[in-house]
């Protein structure tokens, strides 16, 4: 049996890993995650508005162009060589925040959120 897609409302207690999986194309609305989602090398283009990751989000090498309004991680946020090209003004890391190979202008509009939980953030962007 293959899974093709995640439950409405899934909660998972520590770490998704979906990389490199091309069979789940979506996430599901209401989608929590207390450890880190590790999505990079998937077929998935969006992400669902509400999304919680306690952990670190990995999107590098994603076709996702935009960042919900709301997204909140607790982690890092690698966005290396992924296709979005901007940070949603709401955006909330708690840790390093990596633009390496994208084309996001707008990094220094969110710096007042990022690494919100410590006295020091970093933006990684060459």
């Amino acid at each position: 049996m293959t899974i093709t897609a995640l439950p409405e409302g899934l909660e998972v207690g520590s770490h998704l890993y979906l990389r490199d999986t091309a069979i789940i194309k979506v996430l599901p609305q209401g989608l929590r995650v207390k450890g880190s989602l590790d999505l990079r090398g998937t077929a998935i283009t969006a992400l669902p508005q509400g999304l919680k990751v306690g952990g670190s989000l990995y999107l590098r090498d994603t076709a996702i162009t935009v960042l919900p309004d709301d997204l909140e991680v607790g982690g890092d946020l690698d966005l290396r060589a992924a296709a979005i090209t901007a940070l949603p003004e709401g955006l909330k890391v708690r840790g390093v925040v990596d633009l390496r190979g994208t084309q996001i202008e707008n990094a220094m509009s969110v710096k007042g959120q990022v690494g919100a939980r410590s006295s020091r953030w970093s933006l990684l962007s060459l």
